[in-house]
Formats: structure tokens, sequence, C-alpha cells
């Protein structure tokens, strides 16, 4: 599609032009004023700009009307953090401040608190707090000297506001008679009365005006060059975003040279009520116009786009590189936001969104991408807002003290693309999960119900409660609401396809009105897919606007059923897509399995699905093992792995649907470093597929084979304090020792190994073979470092795999166990530091390290493992069919053979896309004679170029037939 990148900002000289940063060094010469301003040097005006926001739109600087319209009166939203203040009263001794207020907030959770600053060598001091309802005349008497200033101050936490329809708030916070005396005379009175309603300046002194930034800590923001960045695979030595201290420097230790940003500012020992402040600001782009772009891809907007392509458009995206090296235990975030300004000038409410590094991520720079569609309010114009954020004193109640010289921001891009066609968005949390059934003993008879991934009870509650319905969201590319049905209700749509797996029966009724459930209703079918017209989804703020749910009939699906589903939406003007994009013309779907299917003794865990491809890439790379070794299994995909939403097996599985059907569980976690093999932390995630895991190995009445695999696996379990976790490492002999052999042999500073050679070990002997150890390497070397653990052997636990040896010191990277359990029956365990994804050969073979690897733990557990490579098709017998058989190896690097018959002389193509449906090689275009074939693709487009790595699709027609097969290509 045609992409217009509408501004680039790489804040190179010259490209920082518009952008405001909050200061708080100077003070204009008001009464009442904001306390925060956006600096006015950088941005090129002549005096100081009160930015602004409340209940209504906020007003552009300069000389336009400072009054919008309310938005919402009148409650109050989420994330608030807004500052009322006076100028400095050059008065001193007893001074009074007077003022109604009345308050209508959630109890302890949001509020106003008053402040007064005595001396500029002083801090602000909390002189009075409210929260919850209140109506009071209140006055405070204090004893200052030249310099004294008051200030309310509003917050509001992240939920539980009007905004989100949690609190129902009348007023939120009102003010009136505001009086400040000094020796009992009246120095200043302000009670408004001469503002008109919805003003946001009473005169021309701009009293009492609305702020949308909490007065910082006094840190600031300023370009940078040469920052000395320790991620080894990339180097930003241009100009970024950077922020620092006011008046000094907190040295780094790991960023010699550079500054740390500020710790929190303790609490003044000069009065009771002080409070320790912490670092929070931004800077502000200026306003972005979304119906121009740069025709040098930069910050300059310098034309306009055409008006057949801007009705086409979709929405805006928002991208940006930061540099995080941010451990979330020091509780220092990045932050991004996004505002529509509308036609009238008017600024929206901000967005509000902040990131850190998750636990035990190696620092570097990340480039993140946006949907801001939803954010800006579909405005034709918008700003945005990078930050940082110091939550101790929120969290903590007091300052911490590891602090880094991150988030450097750099290369902030929004771009729009030529999409007319509804635009979707989905998390895998809220589709649906493959699933066991509802009783355990009775699984032959017993249903399995269809829910969604993720567990909706609140985390203190120990039990999971699966979401009942799917849902997705959906907007027109230009806002408004979607299409409509001709029978009414969104123009939205689930296809729902049921077929059996293992010999599962088939009832009549896995197509047509009964499929649908509770949410949503049946449209129609032809005998094989079923068409659910969706409802608007409910959320506790209400009715959602653009999200969409659907249920499926919890009564009908029994265990070997595979449902294969996607969605359709049409706009007003009929154009319609589809979710997965392809999904109209080919598979692969959304899907989910009615375990166990009975067809197989191994079940395969993805614990990583949907991470690296649309099925995950975990799962590619196992397919081919499970394939060229014949193995049958099922697969349990845990949707959104990362997320912690109590979704693994151990939710939904129980012992006996494992002890009676699985003689081998197969488990791997990709490089995920949270989320792996869950413990049942009640705050965290509450699956206890630990505690699941070890039951199966100790009561099943047969042999029992357990191989694990994820870079990261041992080092999330050694975190936790779960006893499931510690029985799990003594089940399979296992214990850690490093969780990164990157960083245990010189990190991104001493030259450390990223993608170390592994060989066999004799301990174990599993991987040698005639006394000759085998060799392959994990890689896992750029753009990302990965981080493999290193692993240690207790009790009967044997080393299987060794890393190279680093100075003196030993390292291991598989360790093998084998026990018997409480039946006496023997059980084998194999615990990879590694995914399996990231095996390569150490020499050019024909079977891959992959295979033998797989083999050679196969054999070991006991599991038939074939060694057949299946045989070429004799062209000698004339095929009764067309037919287009699956490409072998599949995936594959680099080539890969397409075998296809012919019944009859004709016409023949075979063409290979890519997933968004574009040509990318022709291999057969031509009239063949009746017979066998095959055809070679050399992983090269038309152009004699290499295609990249991913999900393409042979797709052959003859004579009025067709077929498609999925080709994998893995460099």
């Amino acid at each position: 599609v045609d992409t217009y990148t509408i501004v680039y900002y790489s804040f190179e000289p010259n490209s920082w032009q518009g952008w405001t940063r909050v200061d708080n060094t100077a003070q204009p010469d008001t009464f009442w004023h904001i306390e925060d301003y956006l600096e006015p040097e950088l941005a090129g005006l002549p005096g100081p700009i009160e930015g602004t926001k409340s209940l209504w739109c906020g007003a552009p600087p300069g000389p336009a009307s400072y009054m919008c319209p309310w938005r919402n009166a009148p409650g109050y939203g989420n994330l608030w953090d807004q500052c009322y203040g006076c100028r400095v009263f050059n008065i001193y001794g007893g001074v009074t401040f007077s003022y109604r207020i009345r308050t209508d907030l959630e109890p302890d959770r949001d509020f106003v608190r008053v402040y007064y600053y005595k001396s500029f060598l002083e801090d602000w001091i909390e002189i009075a707090s409210y929260t919850g309802e209140t109506d009071v005349a209140a006055s405070h008497t204090v004893n200052s000297t030249l310099g004294t200033k008051f200030r309310f101050r509003f917050t509001s936490d992240a939920v539980g506001s009007d905004e989100d329809g949690l609190f129902d708030s009348n007023g939120a916070v009102h003010l009136d008679e505001l009086t400040i005396r000094n020796w009992g005379e009246v120095v200043d009175y302000e009670d408004f009365e001469t503002g008109t309603d919805g003003a946001q300046r009473c005169n021309s002194w701009g009293w009492w005006p609305a702020t949308e930034i909490a007065w910082p800590f006094g840190g600031f923001s300023k370009l940078r060059a040469n920052l000395q960045d320790i991620d080894p695979c990339n180097e930003n030595m241009t100009t970024q975003i950077a922020f620092f201290a006011e008046g000094g420097c907190e040295p780094s230790v790991d960023y010699p040279g550079l500054c740390s940003t500020p710790p929190c500012r303790p609490a003044s020992s000069m009065g009771q009520w002080s409070v320790a402040s912490c670092q929070n600001e931004m800077v502000v782009s200026p306003v972005i116009d979304l119906t121009k772009y740069s025709a040098a891809k930069s910050h300059v907007q310098d034309a306009a786009i055409p008006a057949g392509d801007l009705a086409n458009l979709g929405p805006a995206h928002l991208s940006f590189t930061v540099y995080k090296d941010l451990p979330p235990e020091n509780l220092v975030f990045y932050t991004w936001r996004v505002r529509g300004v509308d036609v009238s000038g008017c600024r929206r409410l901000w967005s509000a969104f902040a990131g850190a590094s998750e636990r035990g991520e190696r620092p570097g720079y990340q480039r993140l991408t946006f949907d801001v569609g939803a954010f800006s309010d579909y405005c034709d114009s918008i700003q945005v807002a990078l930050g940082v954020v110091d939550m101790c004193d929120a969290w903590y109640g007091g300052a911490c003290a590891e602090h880094t010289p991150a988030p450097w921001f750099d290369n902030v891009e929004i771009r729009r693309a030529v999409s007319p066609d509804p635009q979707w968005s989905y998390w895998a949390g809220n589709l649906f999960q493959d699933n066991f059934p509802e009783n355990e003993y009775d699984y032959l008879a017993s249903f399995v119900r269809a829910d969604a991934a993720v567990d909706i009870n609140p985390p203190g509650n120990p039990a999971i409660r699966p979401g009942d319905s799917v849902v997705v969201e959906c907007r027109p590319a230009r806002g408004g609401p979607l299409g409509l049905d001709p029978a009414g209700g969104p123009a939205v749509y689930l296809h729902v396809k049921c077929t059996g797996t293992g010999g599962a029966p088939i009832p009549p009724d896995l197509a047509g009105p009964a499929l649908a459930g509770t949410y949503g209703s049946y449209k129609s079918d032809d005998g094989v897919w079923t068409i659910i017209q969706g409802d608007s989804a409910r959320t506790s703020a209400g009715i959602s606007p653009s999200a969409y749910m659907f249920d499926l009939n919890d009564s009908l699906f029994q265990r070997g059923h595979l449902v294969e589903y996607y969605f359709t939406a049409r706009d007003a003007s009929g154009l319609e897509s589809s979710l997965p994009r392809w999904a109209r013309s080919y598979g692969p779907y959304f899907e989910f399995t009615c375990l166990p299917t009975l067809g197989s003794d191994i079940l395969f865990v993805d614990d990583y699905d949907g991470i690296g491809c649309f099925q995950g890439s975990v799962e590619m790379y196992w397919k081919h093992a499970f394939w060229t070794g014949k193995l049958l299994h099922d697969r349990y995909d845990v949707n959104a792995p990362s997320s912690l939403v109590s979704n693994g097996p151990g939710s939904r599985a129980k012992n006996f649907h494992l002890t009676s059907v699985y003689k081998m569980i197969i488990w791997d976690s990709g490089d995920l470093v949270c989320g792996t093999i869950s413990e049942g932390t009640l705050y965290s995630d509450k699956s206890n597929d630990a505690q699941r895991l070890v039951d199966w190995m100790s009561l099943s009445e047969h042999t029992c084979g357990l191989w694990i695999c994820g870079d990261d696996i041992v080092y999330d379990l050694d975190g936790s304090t779960a006893a499931s976790a510690f029985s799990l490492f003594n089940a399979c002999g296992v214990y850690f020792v490093a969780t990164s052999f990157f960083d245990a042999t010189g990190g991104s500073t001493s030259g450390g190994v990223a993608s170390p050679l592994l060989t066999g070990h004799s301990d174990a002997g599993i991987f040698v073979h005639g006394g000759v150890p085998d060799k392959f390497y994990a890689y896992g070397d750029c753009p990302v470092i990965n981080r493999f653990d290193c692993l240690g052997k207790m009790g009967t636990g044997k080393h299987a795999l060794s890393y190279p040896d680093y100075g003196s010191n030993h390292y291991y990277a598989a360790v093998a166990n084998e026990t018997t359990n409480n039946g006496g029956y023997p059980v084998r365990t194999m615990w990879f530091g590694f995914s399996f994804q990231y095996i390569r050969d150490d020499v050019n073979a024909t079977t891959l390290d992959r295979v033998e690897i797989a083999m050679d733990v196969c054999d070991w557990m006991q599991i038939p493992f074939s060694r057949d490579i299946p045989p070429p098709v004799d062209a000698g017998d004339l095929p009764c069919a067309f037919a287009l058989s699956q490409s072998f190896p599949n995936p594959f690097n680099p080539s890969t053979t397409i075998r296809y018959d012919l019944k009859a002389k004709g016409l023949v193509t075979i063409k290979l896309y890519d997933v968004s449906g574009r040509l990318v090689r022709t291999l057969v275009d031509g009239i063949k004679d009746a017979g066998s074939y095959s055809a070679a693709w050399d992983g090269r487009n038309n152009l004699g170029s290499a295609a990249a790595s991913g999900i393409y699709f042979c797709k052959m027609e003859t004579g009025g037939w067709s077929a498609t097969r999925k080709v994998v290509m893995l460099r």
C-alpha cells in the first residue's frame, strides 16, 4: 500500500523546531497562572505559553480564544495531574490563605492537595489534602519570608473515574473565594465572578487557567549527541532527546561521563506536611497536521495529501526509537502521549502510556510503533509527547536509589497508509484458548467450553474465570461507525468452521444456528462455514464504540474438535476487510483445539504462540522436526504468552487429562523472560503449570518424558518463591546458575559469546555417539542478543550439553534426569537453557542438527521417531487426480521441492505468494502431459533476489482445479 510520512523528527540540527519542554525556572508576571508552562525560548515564542487541559478541550497558544467547549462535564478522567497557582507575592510574616472547596473524588485514590512555597530556597510544603466528598471553607496561616505563593494540585490514579465508569463524580473539584491576607490585610481576592461560563481565563491577567502537567521535580530535557550506550547490537551517536537534573549531575556508574536521571527529591524538613517529589516531565511536539505530509520525510510538512488518497487513509501510526535501560524495580518509566487537536484548535484529552524494561531485559534500543487513531479521536491534527516519570513516591513512599541515564528518544515518525478498508486490532488474550473438558474423569463425554484466554477475575481472587466471549476491535479507516447489516446491528461477523481430529465423533450441528452462544447471533451457513453477527462489546464503562464480541455454544464441542475462525467487517460505503487479512482467500486462520484428541500421546505446549509470525516462530521450527519424525502430537497454544493472563495448561487441564493420555510433554517458551512456566502466583499468573507438570510425572501409570526448552525458564522460575517452582527443579534435577551465557563470558563490554557452539556431554551421554559428541550452535546474535540460561545439575541430574569453557569456568546448556515416579514408572526429563528455534547446524549436512537432536531425545524417552525421508513420487504411474503435495522440507533453507500430479494434459501454473497476496515467484507456467512432476524453489523472487524469511503460499491451478499449500522459509 502507499504510505505517507506525515512528519519525521530525527532531532538533527533544525528538526527540534516547535518542540517544547516543561520547566520551572521562571514565572510569568500574572497573579494566578499555571505553574507548568512550555519553555518559550525552545518554542520560539515571545513569552510563556500556558498549556491547557481539563474536562474541556484545551486551547492553542497565541492569540486564539482560550474558551473551548466542555467535554463530558462534570466528571473527571483517569491519570489527571493538574495545578492551579499564583504568582510570587512579596509578603512576609503571618500570611493567611483561605478558600472554599468542594470535591467529589474516588476516596483515598484521587486527591486535591494544597501547598505553599515560602521562599525560592525551600521546597513546596503541603498544608491540606482532600479526597472523597468534601464541602468546606478552609483557612491556613503560615509564617512566610519574601516570595510567598500558593497552589492546588489535583491528581487521579489510573482507574476509577467518570472516564471508565467505575466512579461517578459530580463536578470533581470546585474552587471559589480565594483570598490571601498579610497581617490581616487583603492582598489578593478572586471569586471568578468576572468570568463567563466555560472560560479558562477570567481576565487579561489569566487568573486560574487549567494546565496539564504537574509541577516537575526540576528536571529538564534537551538534545544530546554522542551518548555512550551499552547496546551490543546498535549504536546511535546522533542527536537524541535526553533528560537531566537541574543544578548538578548524578554520575552514572554504568555509563561513565553521563548523568543519570535524578532520584526523587527528599521531603523537606521545614514542615510536617512536606512530601517527596519525583521526576515527571515530557517534551511536546508542535501541532502536526494529518492531512499533510513531508515530501523529504523530514520534520517539514510541505505537501498536501491528494484528496483521493486522503479519503482512503487509515489511522495514524506513531513510531519512535527509545533507549531502554529501565529495570522495572527502579520504577522509572518512559512515557508517550497523543492528543487530538480539532478544527477550532481545541486540544483533546491526552492519552497516557508508560513502559519500562521487562524483568532481566538487556539494555538497548527498541523501535516501537503504535496505532494512535483511537487516541487522537480521528482529529485532523495531533500532538505527541515523550517523557519520563519516576513512580517511587507513588508506589514506595520514598526515593529509589538506582537510576540510569535512560530513556533517550529519537526518530519520531508519524505515518498514514492508503487503506480504505475497515481496520482491525486485537489482543490474543481476548481470543479463544485451547481447552480441555470441564470434567476430569468423563472427558470422553464432557463438553469443552469455547472460552477466551484471559482470566477476568481480579488478581487477588485465587479462582481462574476465563472470559466467555472473544473480543476484537474494528474501525472504518476514517472513523465513525461500521456499516449496518440489512437486518440491523453492526456489519461485523465471525466465520467459524468445525472439524474433528483423532477420530472424534462429529455431531451434525457443528455448522448452523447451534454454534451461536450468548453473544452474537446466527446469520447464515453453507454447511461448513457458519457466520455469526457480532454484538457491541460491553465493558465496565458501558458499550464500546469500536469493540465487538462473539460467543460460541459451550454445550457443543467435545475432545478432538478443531475450531477454525476468522472475522470480517463492512463499512458504510460497502468496503470489506478480514482478520487475518488473507482469511477470505486461504488460511491459516485463528483456531482452538478441544484436547485431548486421543490421536497422540505427545503434547506440545507452544508457550511462544503468535510471536515472530502469525503462528509463532517456535511452532514453525518444531513443525519440521515433528513432520520429519512423523510425530503425531496434540498442541496447546498459550495465547498472549507474555501477558500473564492465567491461561497455561495448568488453568484448563486436570491431572487425569494428562496422566491418562500423554507419555511425552514438550514445552518451549522461546526467549520469553517472564510468563514462562508459571507457578500459580496469586498476583501474577494463577495458572500453576509447574505443579501440573510435577503431578503428571508423579501420578502417571506409564513412562513419562518431559522436554523443556526456553532461554529464560530457569531464570524466571528461580525468581519465584512458590513451592511448585522448586518441585519442578527437583523433579528435573536442575538449578539456576546464570541468566545469560553471553553476559557470563564478558557481555557487551568484554566480547561475550552470543552464539556458542554446544557439545554433547559424556555425563548423560545422550548426545554422544560412538564416543563422538554432537555439536551444534545456539544462535543468539544480533539484532537481539539472546539470554541463554546456564544450568546446574542436582540430585540425579546429569549434564547433557556443554557451553564452551570460559577461563576456568564450565557452563552447561542442558541437564537430563532419570527417576521413577510413585508407581515405579520411569520418568525422564531434558531441560534446555535455550529455545529449540535457535538450534543451528555447525556443518552442512543432509539431516539438520535440529532433527538429529530431536531424534536423540525421543529415543532416550522411548518415543518412536521415524528416520525415513519420504520417497519421491513414482513418475511411471499416471495419477488419477490432480494433487499438490506439501513441499519438502518445510520449513526450508535454502531450497525446497514441490511435487504435483496431473491426471490430464493441460495448462498448469504454480505460483508463490507472500502473506499480503503479492506474487513472489512463478515456478511453473506451461502445458504439461499427465504425470507426476516436481518443482524446486530456491527462495528467490522473480527478479532473482533472495526473499525474506516468513510464510509463503504455493498455489497450483490447472483445468479449473486449484490448491494451495503453505511454505515456510527460515533463513
